[in-house]
């Protein structure tokens, strides 16, 4: 879900937003959940910084948003296009409008059907694409959203909601868990990085130490000998 919040549009006493909530088509896209529109500056705080949509649109005719309006922590992608009169506010949403209407088509024959996209979300096709392609430098959150036919945004919320782990860390844990096993068998520590999708030696013995509290080569070395007794 996309909220937006027109920083003006409840200021402007006597006229109304042709893309208000209240009018017909914005109404039809917040009831699939694709739109939401908001007020006021602290409800916009409010959905930015509990994570319950994938990105907060803001827009106002000055020249910058105020300090404090916005948190500065907020856990989505917030974009803010200032020095909009009110045609250029007006042409904006009309286009978020009509790239939700899309999103919605799109979910509703390839994702889910219900009450929101994990509700018949394929994950053993997913897990099963993940692992499959861990070795390929090619591999992230937005390959598999697309795969998924979600926006990153969206797919990122629900798997961590799925899984209660968040799509880096699970992928870190994969690759990990895969060099482990090639370790032990005796690949080498360079074989082992590039055959989990790992492009830099320093990265990969970084984030191994860090998950497994030893260098690969050490770990190698202490298990590749007892494998082999």
């Amino acid at each position: 879900m996309i909220v937006f919040w027109d920083r003006e549009a409840g200021r402007e006493a006597g006229d109304s937003d042709p893309l208000d909530s209240r009018d017909a088509p914005a109404a039809a896209y917040v009831a699939d959940g694709l739109i939401l529109h908001v007020g006021t500056a602290e409800d916009a705080r409010s959905q930015a910084a509990n994570g319950s949509c994938e990105a907060l649109v803001v827009l106002t005719e000055n020249e910058r948003v105020e300090d404090g309006e916005l948190l500065a922590d907020v856990s989505v992608p917030v974009y803010v296009f200032t020095k909009a009169d009110k045609q250029s506010r007006f042409v904006i949403q009309l286009l978020f409008h009509y790239l939700a209407s899309i999103q919605s088509h799109v979910f509703s024959r390839k994702t889910f059907v219900g009450t929101g996209p994990d509700a018949e979300m394929d994950w053993e096709r997913v897990l099963k694409h993940i692992q499959d392609n861990l070795g390929t430098g090619e591999l992230s959150l937005e390959s598999v959203a697309k795969e998924c036919y979600v926006c990153k945004w969206q797919f990122s919320k629900v798997f961590k909601k799925r899984f209660g782990i968040t799509f880096r860390d699970y992928l870190i844990e994969q690759r990990i868990g895969e060099a482990k096993k090639l370790l032990v068998k005796g690949h080498s520590v360079t074989d082992a990085c590039y055959a989990v999708g790992y492009g830099d030696m320093t990265h990969f013995g970084r984030i191994f130490r860090k998950k497994v509290g030893v260098s690969p080569s050490d770990y190698r070395k202490h298990y590749y000998s007892q494998f082999i007794l």
